[in-house]
């Protein structure tokens, strides 16, 4: 198969993925901050900031898939894309972005927290630090995904 084929499917997995459970997430979490919200006006920060913590998935997957256009030429590239790369590059991308890809799922247990989070403030909004932390868990592992493609990706001369 083309390599080509191989490192859109990559890209497109490592982008759309993450991305659409960011989405999810960050929707997830905005319900819980809204009804929160419309009784208590003066917790839309706190609120407003653990909303949006289950996005950043989406932005790692986004940086792995440029990180992979960089690597591998298509993005500039224009004809010469994927010149001097090996035969395999295609697969090689695609094996590489395996991880970017599956760190996105984690963005549906941080927004599973950040809602609960979201009761805990409103009931003690005192506790708002504590929230951040057990929001912030899930988000180590997102980090580790992104940083085990950005490993595989320089190791194997993908980037």
């Amino acid at each position: 198969m083309d390599p080509l084929i191989w490192i859109c499917i990559a890209i497109g997995l490592a982008v759309g993925i993450p991305g659409f459970m960011s989405a999810l997430a960050v929707g997830t979490a905005g319900v819980a901050a809204a009804g929160i919200t419309s009784e208590q006006p003066e917790r839309f920060g706190n609120l407003f900031v653990l909303q949006i913590l289950p996005g950043t998935q989406g932005f790692y997957g986004f940086i792995a898939g440029v990180l992979i256009m960089i690597g591998t030429g298509i993005l500039g590239g224009g004809a010469r894309a994927l010149e001097g790369l090996p035969e395999n590059i295609g697969i090689i991308a695609f094996a590489a972005s395996i991880p970017a890809i599956l760190q996105g799922f984690t963005a549906f247990g941080q927004s599973k927290v950040a809602s609960a989070c979201c009761g805990t403030i409103a009931e003690r909004p005192e506790t708002f630090g504590n929230c951040v932390v057990y929001t912030v868990m899930p988000e180590t592992y997102a980090i580790l995904g992104f940083l085990a493609s950005f490993l595989v990706m320089i190791s194997v001369g993908v980037f």
